[in-house]
């Protein structure tokens, strides 16, 4: 019995070393899929000040070094998040035709403009959603699992609009027109 326990800590431990060597690594553990930023510094507004998003957004853009100003005269940069939507629909059934399976979709409007006012994003509308199994039995399981998936929905909102922001200001400044 020794032996087995023995054993399979060796191939666990091996298993570990393999994944670590091959170059994996879990998603969003390092700077949010960003190595660097061609911002210093970025204004930031969102429509639900204090909400989960506005939370979310300044974590990932502190995350990668880049500092969060409070006035837009400060900054080259402007960004705004004129909207949050957040909808859930019914994707599936059972045979006594009560839900079994929802769709909860986050969209946000987002603009990112520059000290001129010049709109780099035009007004335009991010998304992702994620479908998940209903369970009549248990309210307060399907709750919780909306909720989580919701804060891993808005990580996503957050890291997409990172990188766009990030690839907007690399191909404005790379221009010569800032």
């Amino acid at each position: 019995m020794k032996n087995l326990r023995f054993l399979t800590l060796v191939l666990c431990f091996g298993l570990v070393l393999n994944l670590g060597g091959c170059g994996f690594q879990l998603r969003g553990t390092e700077n949010n899929g960003v190595s660097e930023s061609s911002l210093d510094s970025i204004h930031l507004t969102v429509n639900n000040r204090y909400g989960d998003l506005d939370r979310q957004l300044q974590y990932t853009f502190e995350d990668i070094g880049v500092n969060l100003v409070d006035r837009r005269s400060d900054t080259e940069y402007a960004l705004e998040v004129t909207a949050e939507r957040h909808i859930r629909r019914a994707v599936a059934t059972t045979r006594t035709i009560s839900v079994s399976e929802y769709e909860i979709r986050l969209e946000v409007d987002i603009v990112l403009t520059n000290k001129a006012n010049t709109e780099l994003i035009p007004p335009m509308v991010l998304a992702t959603e994620r479908i998940y199994t209903f369970d009549s039995g248990s309210l307060v399981g399907s709750g919780e699992e909306e909720a989580v998936l919701l804060e891993e929905m808005r990580a996503d909102i957050a890291r997409q609009i990172l990188h766009r922001v990030n690839a907007m200001v690399r191909s404005f400044e790379a221009t010569g027109t800032s």
